[in-house]
């Protein structure tokens, strides 16, 4: 049985690691995944549910948002991939006032405990937003 075409070009290994990813974290319930990229999440201490993009992008821009946002419908996260993929100050910020979470690796495990999952960010010592900006 087949679960949808994967359009992003997303390596198998990709999705499987995310998968994995989600199945340990402790504040998750249930996982299922469909259109080969897209998971459908249940978080335990928040009783709520996350469709979740799994993509590998190097930088996420903000026409990127859009083409996901177009060709799946609602979103609360996306996940771009490892810590050497960023996104873009105009796509963060279009997720920011979306209420979209917009992650790299890094920040996921964070993301799925915090009710508020789009707004989860790491912190430098000093206690600022660290960010995963880059050029696009």
């Amino acid at each position: 049985m087949t679960n949808g075409a994967n359009t992003w070009g997303v390596q198998f290994s990709h999705i499987k690691w995310l998968e994995s990813l989600l199945q340990a974290h402790d504040n998750v319930l249930n996982v299922s995944r469909h259109n080969d990229i897209i998971f459908e999440i249940d978080r335990q201490a928040q009783s709520d549910h996350l469709t979740l993009l799994c993509c590998n992008e190097y930088t996420m821009g903000l026409t990127l948002v859009h083409r996901a946002l177009h060709e799946f419908g609602k979103l609360d996260i996306m996940y771009i991939g490892g810590g050497w993929c960023s996104y873009t100050k105009e796509a963060k910020g279009f997720c920011l006032k979306q209420q979209i979470g917009l992650y790299v690796t890094d920040e996921m495990s964070g993301a799925l405990w915090k009710s508020a999952f789009w707004d989860y960010h790491k912190r430098d010592k000093d206690g600022n937003p660290e960010y995963h900006y880059g050029n696009g």
